[in-house]
């Protein structure tokens, strides 16, 4: 950090007793610029050893993340990338950098159901039986639906006859689904 009325480097630049040119991303400072405003010398990180994502002023590259053992490799350290690491099937994280992979639920306490299978960042999903009201053929495609399902009264009146069950994915109304004993598509 330059000191109290020393020049301010540009963007793109770093200080070391004046400002230097940054090095490129995947790349590091072997020697530092020895005149203003210039670049010094920039030496490649070791492919697969380590990385630097953006242009910078460091001394050495930062080190490859190395899966651990309840995860697999989504995508390998390159000079200028991080390894990204996931948790191996049957395993969940569920916050973004966590550390330890946990085991996935393996059933739903007794009188639920699954509605979410565990992923690499969620574990399974427990909710209330659906009480048949989703029909068979529409149940495999909310599968897919990452972002959640949920059925809420959707009432278009101020009393309850007027009220359908509503399947809502990511915050869009998918399709309106019947009460028992209701007619299908009586939602408008």
């Amino acid at each position: 950090m330059p000191e109290a009325g020393a020049e301010k480097c540009e963007k793109g630049e770093y200080f070391h007793g004046h400002c230097c040119v940054s090095c490129p991303a995947g790349t590091y400072v072997a020697e530092h610029c020895s005149a203003p405003h210039s670049r010094g010398r920039c030496v490649p990180c070791t492919e697969g050893e380590g990385f630097t994502a953006h242009e910078n002023g460091l001394e050495e590259c930062l080190w490859c993340t190395q899966c651990k053992d309840d995860q697999i490799t989504l995508r390998p350290c390159t000079l200028t990338h991080d390894t990204e690491c996931q948790c191996k099937q049957g395993y969940f994280c569920p916050a973004e950098g966590c550390e330890i992979c946990q085991r996935c639920s393996t059933m739903c306490p007794k009188g639920k159901e699954i509605v979410q299978n565990c992923n690499a960042t969620m574990d399974l999903g427990c909710g209330l039986p659906d009480q048949g009201l989703v029909p068979k053929y529409l149940s495999a495609w909310f599968v897919g639906c990452l972002a959640g399902l949920y059925r809420i009264p959707c009432c278009l009146g101020d009393n309850d006859v007027q009220c359908e069950l509503v399947l809502v994915c990511s915050g869009q109304l998918i399709v309106p689904v019947p009460f028992p004993g209701q007619a299908a598509g009586s939602l408008y």
